[in-house]
């Protein structure tokens, strides 16, 4: 993935956060369905073709469906890990150590 698509995945999975805060989706809701029959389900269709809308008429090309998928399920985990984050607050000091403490390959390229 070179630089500019991540950075368009990244702005995909931003846009995936904004609309699923403003729309207040939540998994949780009502029970699952095999049938892909509920509310929730809904909702991530119409959301992903009104992302591929979207970025057709402001970046002139539709993602692929796999991007659209990622970026929708990448957002949802996102906001799940920050409320968890926030919950448990030595959690999230905890991973930010650990990262910081990961030991740099010598021959690493840095940029």
């Amino acid at each position: 993935m070179s630089d500019d698509d991540k950075h368009d995945y990244r702005a995909l999975r931003d846009w995936f956060r904004a609309a699923i805060k403003a729309r207040g989706l939540d998994h949780r809701a009502e029970p699952m369905s095999y049938e892909a029959n509920t509310a929730y389900d809904h909702a991530y269709y119409r959301l992903q073709a009104e992302a591929r809308e979207v970025w057709l008429r402001h970046h002139g090309y539709a993602p692929p469906d796999e991007y659209l998928s990622r970026a929708f399920f990448d957002a949802e985990i996102d906001r799940y890990r920050r409320a968890r984050d926030w919950r448990n607050p030595l959690g999230w000091l905890r991973r930010l150590w650990t990262q910081r403490r990961k030991p740099r390959c010598p021959h690493a390229r840095r940029g």
